[in-house]
């Protein structure tokens, strides 16, 4: 038996046994586990361990303990890593900076691998749609219905519509996100209203399709690698130098994605790209000549793909911005940067458990007397208004994407 044959025999052995090897960048990953000193700091500050104890959520160091034990009891896990979050609070906190919603990926990579039938249905129901459209949304099955609705969308906001703009070698690709793309219609909308006015040089996919990171949270890394190599070449043929999005999970991964996969160009969150390449006095001049609006009193969430993932300088920008806004109030919610209880795709199959760790938003915001939130994410946004509006509070949320563009000045 050569090499290459013994190598053969070893995969199919383990896949007989129901293991995957761990790809090279998973190895370090592994390796952070060993560092963990037992401090229990994880568990006291995640938020799910908060909202519904450790009956329920037994919390992160439990998931990193499933690393220590022989590949086939990954699946001891099912019940605890499909209730993760994701917000990186557990790493964040962590003194050996263990890298626990990785391994939470890893755990589920192998379980949907090796035992799809442990994988929640609701996460099956989402990779059909993303198999069938590329989008990690059903699409409108009339486009003429869904311009409509970005019409209605617009004229209820009072901004004007900017024709897309599918060319090459703009100077950079607006990347929406698939909840900005199909249901937050408002949120893309705004971006191009931004992009435009400050005489950006950009373009839009000739055809959307998803970052990968709902495959990536499902555990279905097959697809996930399919849409990240489909999206590489797009932009490839596009020749775009920067990417822009609006999307706090799109920014982090395709941050990472670039990294990994060799764009050679920078991913720019709208909030980065407004500070870092429009600059504050041009952003400062154009809100200060903008049309009046009535005095406001806001409070932000920060998403936790933005300030764990991706950098809080990101949220010290936002209240730059929001700074230089004539007539707007902003008071610190206590709870600023608690997950909302979106993440990690919990909430497509756990409505209770998501529900359960947004409440520390709410009775903060609550305590601030603000009478808007303000957040740079499309899928924060969606979970703090339905929740808000669960809990009959008169709070409105908005986008902070749309809050920007509805301020500045019409030409």
């Amino acid at each position: 038996m050569n090499e290459d044959e013994a190598y053969e025999y070893v995969k199919n052995t383990l896949r007989k046994e129901k293991i995957t090897p761990f790809r090279p960048d998973e190895i370090e990953i592994v390796k952070s586990v060993s560092s963990c000193i037992n401090c229990g700091l994880c568990t006291n500050h995640c938020p799910v361990v908060a909202a519904v104890g450790v009956d329920r959520f037994s919390g992160p160091r439990s998931i990193a303990v499933e690393l220590s034990r022989s590949p086939p009891e990954y699946w001891s896990a099912a019940d605890k890593v499909y209730l993760c979050t994701e917000c990186g609070t557990c790493r964040e906190v962590c003194p050996k900076n263990v890298d626990i919603p990785e391994i939470v990926n890893m755990i589920r990579a192998r379980i949907f691998e090796h035992r799809p039938d442990l994988v929640p249905k609701a996460f099956m129901s989402v990779r059909e749609i993303i198999a069938e459209h590329s989008l990690a949304f059903e699409p409108w099955a009339n486009r003429e219905e869904k311009e409509e609705s970005r019409d209605m969308r617009l004229e209820h906001l009072g901004l004007p519509h900017v024709p897309d703009r599918t060319e090459e070698n703009a100077d950079v690709l607006f990347f929406p996100g698939c909840q900005a793309e199909e249901r937050a219609q408002e949120v893309r909308e705004a971006a191009k209203v931004i992009l435009d006015f400050f005489d950006v040089d950009f373009t839009l996919l000739n055809e959307f399709s998803c970052c990968s990171l709902p495959s990536h949270l499902m555990g279905d890394e097959v697809t996930a690698r399919a849409l990240a190599e489909k999206l590489k070449q797009k932009i490839k043929r596009l020749g775009v130098k920067k990417v822009v999005t609006t999307c706090a999970g799109c920014t982090s991964n395709l941050a990472n994605l670039a990294e990994r996969d060799g764009w050679g160009i920078p991913v720019y969150h709208m909030l980065e790209f407004l500070a870092e390449e429009i600059g504050y006095k041009a952003i400062s001049r154009a809100l200060r000549k903008a049309r009046t609006f009535e005095a406001v009193h806001v409070s932000v969430h920060d998403p936790c793909h933005l300030i764990r993932y991706t950098s809080r300088q990101i949220m010290d920008y936002a209240s730059e911005i929001l700074a230089v806004i004539p007539g707007v109030k902003v008071t610190t919610s206590e709870a600023h940067d608690s997950c909302c209880g979106g993440g990690g795709m919990v909430s497509y199959h756990s409505d209770d458990v998501a529900n359960a760790v947004v409440q520390e938003n709410l009775i903060a915001l609550a305590a601030t007397g603000a009478e808007r939130l303000v957040t740079p994410c499309p899928l924060c946004t969606a979970q703090l208004e339905n929740s808000l509006f669960k809990n009959g509070s008169p709070i409105e949320v908005e986008d902070l994407t749309v809050f920007i563009a509805r301020r500045l000045p019409k030409e």
